[in-house]
Parts: C-alpha cells; structure tokens; sequence
C-alpha cells in the first residue's frame, strides 16, 4: 500500500518551508554556524589516531548535525503556534495507522486508505473490514479533554461519515455505470474517534456520543477485532479500496 503523508504532516511541512523563506536570514546563519563548528571540531581530533580518529568524527558531526536540526525545528515551533496542532494530528493519524497495519496483519480488516483530501474538508481514515462494513477513524492527538471538545469531535466525526458515504456512493455508481460490474446498493459508514496523547486513558471502554464511538487508541486493534455486522467480500473490499485509491491519487495530482 503506498504511503502518503496525512493532511496535517502536509500541512506541517508547508508551514516550515513557508517560515524558513521567511526566515532565510536565520536559517543561513544557523547550517553556516553548523558547518564552522564542524570544521573546528574535525581540526581539534587531528590529533587523535586512526582508526578512533574517524569514529569520533562520525559521531561529532552526526551530534552537530542533529544539534542544528533540532535548533531550527525548535524555532520553528515556538514561533509558529498552529505547527503544535499539526504536529499532534501528524502524531495522532500515524499511531492509527501502525494500529490499521497490526489490524491487517490479523485479518480483522481487508484495508484502508488515509487522508482523503475534499473540498468540504479532509477524511483521516476509511476502513473496510471483514465483518463490520465501512468505517470512517477521525485521529486525534489530546492532552486533555474538555466537555465542549467530545461533543465537537463527535460532530466533526459524524460529518466525515457523511462525506465518506456520499464519496464512496458516487464511486460505485459512476464504476457501476462504467463497467456494470459493481452493484450499487445503499452505503453506510460507521463513525469511529481514535484518541491518543496523556487523554486517551480517560476515554471510557464503551464511550459512545450520539452513534460515534470513542476510543482509546490502544482499544483500536480489539474494537476491529469485535466487530460483528455486515461482512463484506474479498472482491467487493478490493474494489472499494481500488476506486478510494485512485480517487484519492487523482485528488493529491489535481492539489499539485
């Protein structure tokens, strides 16, 4: 399955590289501070024979280097606030998605595809397992949790539910038209909050807003696991997957 960065990792990296233009001056200084210091320390360890002379090279400058990109990430953030916030999105959609691969490797689900990209707003992750249909997983990173955000998520949850339904309806009918192959028949999608960061561990067992379900990140693999419902084929999940896939290629060429 190709591996495509999710909407808050892309949008994390168009906010660095937007500050660094912004901040070329500071940049420069820093990789020509960098390398000065590189140079300095390679001079210091000349005196030191072979072979703990290249040892300690590699060592110092890996250290140097990893010095600076940290310096330059770290002033990156403290002078942009949003970057915090998709940072932790980042964090959250890839601790889901090792989650899906673990899912995957025990045949609780067929597949599934992340960041969906639409113009009413993006689609962390659709998921088709084996016997419990379409599920649509909203990522969050939280630290703590207030009473307005559960019901605020919820909403969000439940409203890319609908999105993932009405992409997923107009794909199989425009593939039915096209091939007559895939039957078109009602899609229902399920709405599922995946919650990690120091919040996760207060989210109850069975935690449940208005037909969204809530989880802990860590009950994710169980929770697939459980479900009961509507089975679906190997050939209709590989169809669904396929035609989400290529929608969702075309989407990333389109934004280019």
């Amino acid at each position: 399955m190709t591996k495509i960065e999710s909407y808050p990792a892309r949008q994390l990296q168009r906010r660095r590289n937007a500050w660094m233009r912004r901040n070329t001056k500071m940049v420069v200084l820093l990789v020509v501070g960098t390398l000065v210091l590189g140079a300095f320390v390679s001079v210091l360890l000349l005196t030191i024979p072979m072979p703990v002379r290249l040892y300690l090279l590699g060592l110092t400058h890996a250290g140097i280097i990893a010095v600076g990109l940290h310096l330059l990430n770290s002033a990156f953030l403290a002078h942009d606030q949003q970057a915090v916030w998709q940072m932790r999105g980042a964090w959250g959609e890839d601790n889901t998605r090792s989650e899906l691969q673990r899912a995957k490797r025990k045949r609780h689900i067929w597949g599934w595809v992340d960041s969906l990209e639409l113009q009413a707003g993006d689609i962390d992750h659709i998921v088709v397992t084996r016997r419990g249909g379409v599920v649509m997983i909203d990522s969050k990173w939280r630290n703590q949790v207030t009473s307005e955000d559960v019901p605020a998520m919820a909403d969000s949850a439940r409203r890319a539910a609908l999105r993932a339904e009405g992409v997923l309806r107009t794909l199989l009918k425009r593939e039915s038209g096209a091939r007559h192959r895939t039957r078109t028949q009602p899609v229902s999608v399920t709405a599922a909050v995946v919650v990690w960061g120091a919040a996760r561990t207060a989210v109850p067992s069975d935690a449940n807003v208005d037909g969204v379900r809530f989880l802990d990140g860590r009950q994710l693999l169980d929770w697939l696991a459980q479900l009961d419902g509507h089975e679906v084929p190997r050939d209709a999940a590989n169809d669904v997957l396929k035609l989400l896939t290529d929608y969702r290629s075309a989407v990333v060429t389109t934004a280019k």
